[in-house]
């Protein structure tokens, strides 16, 4: 009877060590992961700080950014036309 008691604590303890040896495998797993995220994260951003600071500066290009480019060229299409129906409103051009 002592030896079945006895049997059965060594295995709820031996039982308990393997779920708490999975439990540390699968968090250091986890935290491996996260790892190699922060990694691949950190050279994205090393990547875009250097283009936001090289490129106003003119070394990668001309300061502004292409779709800057198009729209200013829109927007001043727009003002025109904006001057224009203002000129026919006020002024009855």
């Amino acid at each position: 009877m002592m030896e079945t008691k006895f049997l059965a604590i060594a295995a709820g303890v031996l039982l308990q060590a393997g779920m708490g040896v999975w439990w540390l495998a699968s968090l250091n797993s986890r935290v491996s992961h996260n790892d190699y995220q922060i990694q691949m994260v950190r050279e994205k951003v090393h990547h875009n700080s250097r283009f936001v600071q090289d490129w106003p500066s003119g070394k990668w290009g001309s300061g502004a950014l292409p779709s800057d480019v198009k729209q200013d060229l829109l927007l001043l299409q727009v003002q025109k036309d904006i001057d224009k129906l203002m000129g026919k409103i006020y002024n009855g051009e």
